[in-house]
C-alpha cells in the first residue's frame, strides 16, 4: 500500500469497514469508456445543439441584432483597392453573379476591381479567378427597406430584402422601434418609388441597430466592406418623391441632415467596422447648396457622374459639371476611393467617351469608372486604351486643367492627351503635334462565352480635333 493510500485510510477509517478491494483492469477500462462517451456527448452539445438554439427564427426575418464574431475569433481579411494611376480601372456596381456563365464570371473577376451586393458563394467563385477581387456588402445608409410600392405609394406586399451569406432576408424587422424613424409633420417619411423609410440617423439606438446588422452581414457575405446606399440629404431626391412631401428648399433642414450624415459616417468608422471599407453613395453630388462632408468615409460613389441622365447634361450656366468635378477632386486629393458611375446607352459612343474623358481628368490613385447597362457584365473597348499615367500632379481644382487657347479642359498623360468639352458651343483645338484619336467600335453586354475579341479601338492620325458640346477626345501618342 502506498503512502497516499495509507494516509487516505487513516483519514477515513470508514473505508476499512466496507472491505474495499482494488479495481480490476476490466473495471478501469470500463470507467475510461464511460468518460470518453460523456466527452463525445458534451462536444455534440457545444458544437451542434447550442448554435442551433441561437439561430434566427424562420421566415427569413431578422428579429434581433446579432453581434458578429469578435476579431479575436478570426483574422480579418480586407482587400485593398488597387492603385489606378496607370490606365483605366473599372468597378461594377450591379452584378447578378448567379445568372452569369462561368466564362462571364471569369471575365468579371479579371476585368473589374469590385462589385457589391452578391452572395458569399459568388464571392468565392469570383475569387477563385481573382483572389484580390473586392466585395462590398449592401445596406441602405439613409433608410430602412420596407416594401415595393404601387403607383399610389401603397405597399404591394413584396418585402425589400438584403443578402446575408446565402440567404435573402427581409430588411424590415418584425418590431422596429418607433424612435428609429425620422418624422416630418408628425408622420414617418416614405420614399414612394423605392419603398424605404427615412430613418433618424442621429438616433443612437438606430445607429447601433444599423451597425450590428451591417457588421454581421459584412462578415457573412465574405465582404471587404459595406456600400452604404443613398446617404444624401433626403429632399435632394426631390421633396415630392416622399410621403409626406419634404420641403423643396429649406436651408436649416438640409444643414441639419448634412451634419447628421457626417456623424453617421464617423460612427460607421468606429469599433469593429473600422477594419472594413465604408463606401457611401453620395448620389450626383451636384446640388450647389449641399454642405455635406463625405471625407470621413473610406470612399464615395458618385451615382450620376458627368451628367444627370441620358441626353440630359449638366447646366452650363450653373456650372454643375465643374462643381461635381471639383468635389470629386477634393476626395481624390485626400486619396479616398472614388467610384464614378453612370448609366449609358451602349450605342451612344460619343456619350461614353465624354464620361471616360471626364473620368481621366479627375483620376487619382484610387479612382474607378462604371458605365452601367444592367446587372449583366458589360465592357467597352475604350477601357483598354493605353493612355498611360498623368504627367502632372492631381489638380486641386478642375480650373487648373482649363486650356484657354482651346476653350477645353485638357490633361496630359504619358501616352496621350485627354480633351473634354462640357460647354454648349463647338470648340476646335490645333494640337500642333501628331496624335492618334481613339475611336471605340463595339462594346456592351459581355457574351455568354466571355469572348469580346470582335470589339476594338481604331486609331486615326490627326493634328487637330473639333469637339461638339458634351464631347471628349482621347488622343494617343503611340497607338498599339
Amino acid at each position: 500500500m502506498s503512502r497516499l493510500e495509507t494516509d487516505s485510510s487513516a483519514a477515513h477509517p470508514e473505508n476499512e469497514s466496507v472491505g474495499e478491494q482494488p479495481l480490476s483492469r476490466g473495471a478501469i477500462w470500463g470507467l475510461v469508456g464511460i468518460a470518453l462517451l460523456a466527452l463525445i456527448l458534451l462536444s455534440i452539445m457545444v458544437f451542434v445543439v447550442l448554435p442551433g438554439l441561437r439561430q434566427q427564427p424562420g421566415l427569413g426575418v431578422v428579429t434581433t441584432t446579432q453581434r458578429a464574431p469578435s476579431r479575436d475569433d478570426a483574422a480579418v481579411i480586407v482587400r485593398p483597392f488597387p492603385e489606378t494611376t496607370d490606365g483605366i480601372h473599372v468597378f461594377n456596381s450591379q452584378l447578378d453573379a448567379q445568372e452569369m456563365t462561368e466564362p462571364q464570371l471569369e471575365f468579371a473577376a479579371t476585368h473589374y476591381v469590385s462589385a457589391q451586393n452578391i452572395f458569399a458563394s459568388d464571392a468565392r467563385r469570383l475569387r477563385a479567378h481573382n483572389p484580390e477581387f473586392i466585395v462590398l456588402s449592401y445596406r441602405l445608409g439613409l433608410g430602412l427597406g420596407y416594401q415595393n410600392m404601387n403607383n399610389d405609394c401603397q405597399p404591394d406586399g413584396t418585402w425589400l430584402e438584403v443578402i446575408e451569406g446565402e440567404k435573402l432576408l427581409r430588411e424590415y424587422p418584425e418590431d422596429p422601434q418607433g424612435d428609429w424613424f425620422f418624422e416630418y409633420e408628425g408622420q414617418r417619411v416614405l420614399l414612394c418609388d423605392q419603398g424605404w423609410y427615412v430613418m433618424d440617423i442621429g438616433n443612437p439606438s438606430w445607429r447601433e441597430y444599423w451597425y450590428g446588422e451591417v457588421l454581421r452581414q459584412v462578415q457573412a457575405n465574405m465582404a471587404d466592406g459595406v456600400f452604404a446606399d443613398s446617404l444624401i440629404v433626403p429632399n435632394y431626391y426631390g421633396g415630392d418623391r416622399f410621403e409626406p412631401p419634404l420641403p423643396v428648399i429649406d436651408e436649416a433642414f438640409e444643414n441639419q441632415w448634412s451634419g447628421n450624415i457626417a456623424e453617421f459616417i464617423a460612427h460607421g468608422q468606429s469599433g469593429e467596422l473600422a477594419d472594413y471599407h465604408l463606401i457611401v453613395n453620395a448620389g450626383t453630388w451636384a446640388t450647389g447648396r449641399d454642405i455635406t462632408d463625405y471625407s470621413g468615409a473610406d470612399g464615395v460613389m458618385i451615382e450620376g457622374f458627368g451628367r444627370w441622365t441620358e441626353g440630359d447634361y449638366f447646366s452650363v450656366q450653373d456650372e454643375d459639371w465643374q462643381l461635381q468635378m471639383n468635389r470629386i477632386l477634393g476626395l481624390v486629393n485626400l486619396d479616398r476611393t472614388v467610384l464614378l458611375q453612370q448609366y449609358v446607352d451602349a450605342a451612344n459612343v460619343e456619350d461614353r467617351l465624354f464620361l471616360l474623358g471626364s473620368y481621366l481628368l479627375v483620376k487619382g490613385h484610387h479612382t474607378y469608372l462604371d458605365l452601367e447597362l444592367s446587372t449583366k457584365p458589360e465592357w467597352f473597348p475604350e477601357y483598354d486604351i493605353p493612355v498611360g499615367k498623368p504627367i502632372d500632379e492631381i489638380p486641386a481644382s478642375i480650373s487648373m486643367l482649363w486650356r484657354s487657347d482651346w476653350n477645353l479642359y485638357a490633361r496630359a498623360y504619358s501616352n496621350g492627351l485627354v480633351l473634354v468639352n462640357p460647354s454648349d458651343a463647338t470648340q476646335t483645338a490645333d494640337l500642333k503635334a501628331a496624335y492618334y484619336q481613339a475611336v471605340p467600335v463595339g462594346g456592351g453586354a459581355v457574351p455568354l462565352d466571355g469572348d469580346i475579341s470582335a470589339w476594338r479601338v481604331d486609331y486615326t492620325p490627326m493634328t487637330g480635333v473639333t469637339l461638339e458640346p458634351n464631347q471628349a477626345a482621347l488622343l494617343i501618342i503611340e497607338a498599339p
